[in-house]
């Protein structure tokens, strides 16, 4: 007897993946810092960028990527609607994903309550499509620094992250609001200080900025003030740069923390 043994090789199938939105995270800007949870304030923008993955790329071997952003409030109604944007990423580290952003700004006269942002993004090579939601809150006007941005350049068109190199600058926005106007009169001291990693003086000068309002008329209108400054980077190290901004009327403070890593050129 004669036993005769079939051996069937299966040739593995391609792995075809799936469209998927991973590494969702609020922050400062499209390239700032994380942001510690999802509360927000008037006039304040709220950013969150992620990863697209299994992104299928078209002829010319981009990501053809149609976004479609939308705001809603606690009853469902839409206050921020545009229309879908489309725009085509080069895929200069091949792959199948590409790291983006989007971000809404909150009106002044914005009611607080909680709010819905969806983001729903379709590959227009391949047609699929995926989104994600995050729910927000949006808090009454009080005295905060927000809208916090950072750039490589001083006019602020190149957004920027908190690690960096040895030797450059780091450019920085943001906006105040809820100071105090009376008796017709407003006055805000920025000062801006950088740390290391544990919270200690290393002996940098903290830049001060000081705006005083004294006309009454300008005072009385005034409801939001945008400061900005600047660290230049002289050496690699784990850093912290802490904004402070004092209400010289009202005799308040408000504060806000970012970490700040600086590498050695390489």
């Amino acid at each position: 007897m004669r036993l005769t043994i079939a051996i069937l090789l299966l040739a593995p199938l391609s792995a075809v993946a799936k469209l998927e939105i991973k590494n969702i995270q609020p922050a400062y800007g499209p390239l700032g810092p994380a942001r510690a949870n999802d509360d927000v304030y008037p006039l304040d923008e709220y950013h969150v960028r992620y990863q697209v993955v299994g992104v299928k790329p078209n002829k010319d071997g981009k990501a053809d990527l149609e976004v479609d952003v939308k705001l809603t409030n606690s009853e469902g109604k839409a206050v921020y609607d545009p229309k879908p944007s489309v725009g085509q990423l080069t895929l200069s580290l091949g792959g199948d994903a590409v790291q983006t952003s989007r971000f809404v700004t909150f009106s002044e006269k914005a009611p607080a309550g909680e709010y819905k942002l969806t983001v729903n993004v379709r590959d227009r090579t391949s047609g699929e499509s995926a989104g994600f939601e995050r729910k927000l809150t949006l808090k009454p006007v009080s005295f905060q620094i927000v809208a916090l941005r950072f750039f490589h350049d001083a006019d602020a068109k190149l957004p920027a992250g908190t690690t960096r190199v040895a030797g450059d600058t780091l450019h920085y926005q943001f906006r105040v609001i809820g100071f105090e106007t009376r008796p017709k009169r407003a006055g805000l001291v920025m000062r801006a200080t950088v740390l290391d990693a544990e919270g200690k003086d290393v002996g940098a000068p903290t830049l001060e900025v000081k705006a005083d309002v004294t006309d009454p008329d300008k005072a009385a209108g005034s409801r939001r003030a945008t400061c900005g400054g600047l660290a230049a980077l002289n050496r690699p190290g784990d850093f912290k740069l802490r904004i402070v901004v004092e209400d010289t009327v009202g005799k308040k403070t408000t504060t806000i923390e970012t970490p700040l890593k600086v590498l050695a050129p390489n």
